[in-house]
């Protein structure tokens, strides 16, 4: 509660007077990027754009059930295939969190309790995508929650479910500006972490100890940005989600497809061919994460480390670590009954998280992420000619768009370092 009334006390005015949430300029003239969230702007900066087109093949074994999902919908719909890749995913991490399944690394328990934002365009088929899934495997689905007591009465009842929320965005601003919804944030960093949740009624007290849900929201892409400010996506509450961006396929246009054929019996049995030998598998409680597979991790740590340098090591760190939920998912999906995950799961695991790195840059694109690392472009331009770091007093009056302190402080943060002497010696020259 008393965090809740703190952050209504911080809105900035632009926040109070805007129907439109603060994009990042914004929010960095008003001095609102403090913290945690100055430093996840600062990991996602530091990433690289991805192509606006389908990439998901990297993610999908062949002939698994994920590959004869995605394939289906490609036959036979014209929905962003990164919708039932993610429904797939998430809907067998469902199921191995409801059978108690987790696993250990390096002392740490790992469940599949995988938290996602997917964001798609109107019509993308959300709804159908799901219900497709669920005729094809059981699917235990938390109840929407309209308030912080009704999410802890149905956590009560549905806990270790699925909660697959449509038009999440909505969701998320209920949490941040409804007195109604108040603890229900503290609620979800609570079960984030695990930790046991209490809360009393007047029929007496609700008590969860082990509490574990897997979420998938969806949202329409606008919406989210209309709904969600950049300073909200930054802070430590939103960066428990991996977020995918599904664009719609120019090469599957809606004329090719008058009717939806997705749920025909002919076209589903596959799916529950594929289920059925997944739902045979013997499962362990308690899954080992193999010296190979600690070994193809770090690995795989070091290349998208080596790619994304100037990335923060604390949010860089907290997308990696997805790769071992991913990779309970990934040894069932492959059909493998022993208790050992991998490199071989690893490997398909880490590549998903590589996609929440790049995705969660194409969302901040949509609160002028671009417009900033054009100011900082120019900041370096002026750093160039000057040939010496520029104070921010010179940042202000000679780069157009960088208006006050705060701003021209941040972009002195993140430009590329002063060369002085060779081209080997980088340095940073004070302000």
């Amino acid at each position: 509660m008393g965090d809740a009334k703190m952050r209504k006390k911080t809105q900035t005015k632009v926040e109070k007077d805007d129907p439109r949430q603060l994009d990042l300029i914004a929010l960095i003239e008003a001095g609102g990027l403090t913290g945690e969230r100055r430093e996840a702007l600062r990991g996602i900066l530091a990433t690289t754009a991805t192509p606006r087109t389908w990439r998901g093949d990297t993610i999908i074994p062949p002939g698994s059930l994920l590959d004869r999902v995605v394939d289906l919908f490609a036959r036979t719909t014209d929905f962003p295939l990164e919708l039932p890749a993610f429904v797939v995913l998430h809907s067998l991490a469902a199921y191995l969190l409801d059978k108690g399944v987790e696993a250990r690394v390096a002392g740490s328990r790992v469940q599949p309790d995988l938290w996602s934002v997917l964001l798609a365009p109107s019509g993308a088929g959300k709804t159908k995508t799901v219900s497709v899934i669920e005729r094809v495997m059981p699917l235990r689905l938390f109840p929407e929650a309209a308030s912080a007591a009704k999410f802890m009465e149905a956590l009560a009842e549905n806990n270790r479910a699925a909660w697959f929320q449509d038009e999440w965005a909505q969701t998320l601003k209920r949490i941040e500006t409804q007195t109604y919804c108040e603890e229900l944030r503290e609620y979800l960093l609570k079960l984030h972490d695990g930790k046991p949740l209490a809360r009393r009624t007047v029929k007496g007290s609700i008590e969860i100890n082990d509490p574990a849900l897997v979420i998938l929201g969806t949202t329409v892409h606008d919406t989210f940005l209309d709904n969600v400010s950049a300073e909200s996506m930054l802070d430590g509450f939103s960066q428990r989600f991996g977020f995918i961006v599904g664009e719609a396929d120019p090469n599957r246009t809606p004329d090719m497809f008058p009717i939806y054929r997705v749920e025909e019996s002919d076209n589903l049995a596959p799916l529950h061919i594929a289920w059925k030998a997944i739902a045979a598998l013997p499962l362990h409680p308690e899954y080992v994460v193999s010296p190979e597979a600690e070994a193809a991790f770090a690995n795989g740590f070091q290349h998208q480390f080596q790619q994304n340098r100037e990335m923060p090591s604390s949010f860089f760190r907290r997308v990696m670590w997805r790769a071992f939920k991913y990779a309970l998912v990934y040894h069932v999906l492959l059909g493998k009954a022993d208790p050992i995950v991998d490199a071989e799961d690893i490997g398909w695991a880490v590549r998903v998280a590589a996609m929440h790195l790049a995705d969660a840059r194409r969302l901040l694109d949509g609160y002028r992420l671009t417009e900033l690392e054009a100011l900082i472009v120019k900041a370096e331009t002026l750093q160039a000619r000057l040939g010496r770091r520029p104070t921010k007093r010179e940042l202000v009056s000679g780069v157009r768009g960088i208006r006050n302190g705060a701003m021209a402080n941040f972009v002195l943060e993140v430009m590329t370092p002063v060369m002085t002497g060779n081209a080997s010696n980088v340095q940073r020259v004070a302000a």
